[in-house]
């Protein structure tokens, strides 16, 4: 379905931007996430439930933080990590 693989781009993309961006604002970014998967996976329940156990399993306040870093190490393992978060999201479907 495309509605359901451009929701989970939406996901992720906004994971990430949040995750880049290193937002300490209210809502976090889990929060925000959450409530992305809540409103595009509505009638989807089990994608829901898998979406919402993979951000659990991830911190989003930090998953990223480092990506745009002078650290070339710490870039390259924070861009695997965002990888494998949006795999893990994309596995749901």
């Amino acid at each position: 379905m495309k509605t359901s693989r451009r929701s989970l781009v939406i996901v992720a993309a906004v994971v990430g931007v949040f995750a880049l961006s290193a937002c300490e604002s209210d809502p976090s970014p889990t929060r925000v996430a959450e409530d992305l998967v809540k409103t595009e996976t509505a009638d989807e329940p089990e994608i829901q439930e898998c979406m919402l156990a993979v951000i659990k399993k991830y911190d989003l306040e930090q998953l990223g933080s480092d990506s745009a870093g002078d650290n070339a190490e710490k870039a390259k393992a924070a861009d695997a990590e965002l990888v494998k978060f949006e795999a893990d999201l994309a596995a749901c479907r």
